[in-house]
């Protein structure tokens, strides 16, 4: 599939029917490459129409012959604009038409790559995205940061369907493993403003499509295995086409592995189910997905010495790369978060499209782990279990020979509503949609298990709540998109979302603490793309982007009982002034431009951005019980990077690819306040440094070769010098401190694969 220039067409919408029929019986989208492929259609005369934005559809009837195999070579002429996706497109850009930077993994890479690993492990194989992995061998929790900002500040979708958690924002993939399994292709957009449902887009938006509905049947089994323990078993059904409507499909799949650090054990199964009907002009789908989770936690860090040697703990063992602090207490996880979703897609006409989604998410479980870190007054142990005078203290220093194992519940939901409409023309294309969404939280803790405790404050009989309150995330947004073709040289697109969402605490056991926080934003975004859908194009955009900080930014009720309040300026009569956050909304202006140049046997791109902050949240020191930095507001700060990203195909079978990022990311104007020697607090003025997190240069590289049945891949990944605060590497009285600095690093991968030949008669 190329176009007139002999450019490959990239996410071009291929379809089949029967002649004489309006029914779709198959689809699919091209390739990377400008491919596709069809398997699985019954002999007899066919309607073929292929169609991408920008370009006039190409339609053709085909004979089909038992046993043989038809290739085609089409190419689409540019003149007009025609409908994009039909299915869950609202979130999703044509690689070469809009003006985003963007990078699509098709469903083709997708299975190239180990599917027992997270599947941040492939998103960072992409330019500017690295990831980090808790357990160290890419199983639990893994995080990922693209262009260096953490995976709260990117938005995060499924089916079009946002993933950030409402509250906090985080995005924990360890809830969506072996969603690779059902998915047919991710599209990754970078910078600011490229997000129209969730969260504001900050860094960056991912969009994961998973719909692996097919119109022929298959069915597969999965066993795997390798180091560590590791274990996986998976199953898969596709039904085919069932009275020319219906497709259902299924998975089922188990993993275990013991992890490569000390107790980062994981017990993850997982299900993904649904069925869709094709009507002769809508699409319906209802799926679910999901299972339940069990694994060992491992978010404490080493000391950056034990990288190279044993360290000594100071409990008469030593501490290595796989050591782990939580293995000393047993800390575990029991969580099961399922998800389900009803789509539906309708053509009225041509020209209009409707779609809806209706969601559903359910996450309850609990974290165990050690708590004599915590003091008698957090703990609310009964005067007289510790001095007076040590009720503040760590229960190890108060009450050393005491145990606690402290249980931390969290039980939420979230439903939602996802409508728009698109309207589309010769020359243009505008979509409209509205969000509506509720997500509702009960977080509770106490102390589970303990040894020398009084025995009335411990375990579930009795119930004492350390704490207990409840939270509550309302949203209401809507959005229009316009994107209209100029002239065959230009395409401009203009998005303007306008989003209302209000926090609420509520029923605060121990304090009474009650608050409502709303918050209104107008993120608008323009752009222009030359030369779309050419061999060579490029584009410029412009956008605003303004995001509130997350809840426990406002407030941590968790950390209630060791003295944390609202974060909101106090009145003189001792109420909070919800109009005065200490912590505010960030507000960015990004500036994105690019060039791409395609050909045949190669591909490569460049991009240059310019981000500058007011308000920026960044961490401002201090961790939280489980390990999260803490955060503030930057006064001014400037992200500034160029991003290149390049393909080839070098020989038969041989293909290489490579992308690097060069930034500075670093403070305009910030101070921080610190305890100096004598113990006072000083202002340290920050203006000039690096942003702790973000490193000055990242790259991959991969070979990947394949022929016949047999393909090998090596794989190269550098991540640059990275500072773990704000200070630069250094300390308060300016002495360089290495402990301070994440050294470069690289990581090598490599794969080598052979496919048996099937038998048969």
């Amino acid at each position: 599939m190329t176009s007139s220039d002999g450019g490959p067409l990239e996410g071009a919408a291929v379809t089949l029917r029967r002649a004489g029929d309006s029914l779709l019986r198959y689809g699919t989208v091209t390739r990377s490459d400008g491919s596709f492929e069809l398997s699985g259609v019954a002999e007899g005369t066919w309607h073929l129409r292929v169609s991408y934005v920008g370009f006039a559809p190409h339609e053709r009837t085909i004979l089909l012959v038992a046993d043989t195999r038809l290739e085609l070579d089409i190419s689409l002429d540019a003149s007009t604009l025609t409908q994009p996706e039909v299915i869950v497109s609202s979130r999703r850009v044509r690689k070469g038409i809009a003006p985003v930077t963007l990078t699509n993994i098709d469903r083709a890479e997708i299975e190239r790559q180990p599917d027992m690993k997270d599947l941040p492990v492939l998103l960072a194989r992409t330019p500017s995205i690295t990831q980090h992995s808790e357990n160290g061998n890419a199983i639990g929790y893994s995080t990922l940061r693209m262009r260096g900002f953490g995976q709260r500040r990117l938005a995060v979708a499924i089916n079009g369907i946002p993933q950030n958690d409402p509250e906090d924002f985080n995005v924990f993939w360890i809830n969506f493993f072996d969603i690779q399994g059902a998915t047919q292709d991710i599209q990754i957009q970078r910078g600011a403003g490229s997000s129209v449902y969730g969260p504001t887009a900050i860094g960056g938006a991912i969009n994961i499509r998973a719909m692996p509905y097919r119109p022929d049947f298959y069915a597969k089994v999965h066993l795997g295995g390798g180091s560590f323990g590791t274990r996986r078993y998976s199953a898969e059904l596709n039904s085919g086409l069932l009275a020319d409507r219906y497709v259902v499909f299924g998975r089922l799949s188990r993993l275990e592995s013991d992890g490569y650090r000390d107790w980062s054990w994981t017990e993850f199964t997982r299900f993904f189910a649904g069925a869709t009907r094709y009507g002769e002009r809508s699409t319906l789908t209802l799926q679910a997905y999901g299972g339940p989770q069990r694994d060992g936690l491992a978010f404490s860090g080493i000391p950056k010495a034990a990288n190279t040697s044993a360290v000594d703990d100071g409990f008469g063992g030593t501490i290595d790369r796989t050591y782990n602090f939580s293995a000393f207490t047993r800390d575990t996880e029991d969580f099961h978060q399922p998800h389900a979703e009803l789509h539906h897609e309708w053509a009225a006409t041509d020209d209009v499209r409707l779609s809806q989604t209706l969601f559903w998410v359910k996450g309850e479980g609990y974290f165990d782990f050690g708590g004599t870190f915590r003091s008698a007054d957090y703990l609310r142990l009964p005067a007289g279990t510790v001095p007076d005078g040590q009720r503040g203290a760590p229960l190890f220093i108060s009450l050393p020979d005491a145990t606690v194992l402290f249980r931390a519940v969290l039980d939420q939901w979230q439903v939602g509503w996802l409508p728009s409409v698109s309207f589309t023309s010769d020359v243009a294309t505008t979509t409209a949609g509205i969000e509506g969404r509720l997500h509702r939280s009960l977080r509770w803790g106490r102390i589970e298990e303990g040894t020398g405790l009084p025995s009335e404050v411990v375990g579930p009989e009795n119930d004492v709540r350390v704490y207990s309150f409840r939270g509550e995330k309302a949203i209401a947004a809507g959005y229009v998109s316009h994107l209209r073709r100029l002239h065959e040289r230009w395409a401009v697109q203009g998005d303007m979302q306008v989003t209302w969402r209000r926090y609420r605490v509520y029923d605060e056991d121990n304090f009474g603490t009650s608050f409502s926080k709303p918050y209104v934003f107008v993120n608008p975004r323009v752009g222009m793309t030359y030369n779309p859908e050419h061999p060579f194009s490029a584009f410029a955009s412009v956008a605003l982007a303004s995001r509130e900080p997350r809840l426990k930014s406002l407030y941590d009720g968790e950390e209630a009982g060791a003295g944390f309040t609202p974060r909101f300026r106090t009145r003189p009569d001792g109420s909070f002034d919800t109009d005065a956050p200490l912590v505010d909304v960030e507000h960015l202006l990004d500036i994105e431009v690019g060039t791409r140049l395609r050909r045949s046997m190669y591909e490569i791109g460049l991009n240059g951005f310019v981000m500058a902050f007011r308000d920026e949240i960044v961490p401002s020191g201090g961790l939280d019980q489980f390990g999260v930095p803490r955060t503030g507001n930057a006064d001014r700060s400037r992200h500034i990077g160029l991003e290149v990203d390049a393909s080839a195909r070098v020989a038969r079978g041989l293909d290489v690819r490579g992308n690097a990022t060069i930034s500075s990311n670093r403070f305009v104007r910030f101070s921080e306040f610190a305890l100096g020697p004598g113990g006072d607090i000083v202002e340290i003025d920050r203006g000039g440094n690096a942003i702790a997190g973000f490193p000055g240069a990242m790259g991959n590289l991969s070979i990947q070769y394949t022929r016949s049945s047999v393909s090998a891949a090596l794989f190269a990944g550098y991540v640059g010098r990275q500072y773990v605060d704000n200070s630069e590497g250094r300390t308060p009285d300016g002495t360089s401190s290495d402990g301070l600095v994440i050294d470069a690093h690289t990581l090598v991968d490599a794969t080598l694969r052979y496919r048996f030949p099937a038998s048969g008669p």
